[in-house]
């Protein structure tokens, strides 16, 4: 495939699925967590390391209210799940499919 072919169908695929985070279209969906994927998904870790941690020492505390903690609990858990990129995980596969097509398409030349 040539260059300019290939370069356009990786911009087409970019246009469909960079929806959380795009400098070029002036988008930031994450509320100010991140301001590039790696970022992202550091901030998702630690949203679920948090929640874990929580859990785990929810019943070491007798004073506290464990129904009020799973609540919180679940209230992180739920945000977490809305910043995941899916739609961005859509992108690199079929990019990673471009980009396998393209070498499998160089090498029988």
């Amino acid at each position: 495939m040539e260059t300019k072919k290939l370069i356009q169908r990786l911009l087409d695929l970019k246009k469909r699925h960079i929806e959380l985070i795009n400098d070029s279209r002036n988008i930031n969906h994450t509320c100010g967590l991140a301001s590039n994927y790696s970022e992202l998904i550091h901030r998702i870790a630690d949203l679920l390391e948090t929640s874990k941690k929580a859990l785990e020492g929810m019943h070491c505390l007798p004073e506290t209210n464990p129904t009020e903690i799973e609540y919180n609990v679940a209230d992180v858990i739920g945000i977490a799940i809305k910043l995941l990129p899916f739609s961005e995980m859509q992108f690199i596969d079929e990019t990673m499919e471009l980009l396998r097509e393209e070498a499998s398409t160089n090498t029988e030349r």
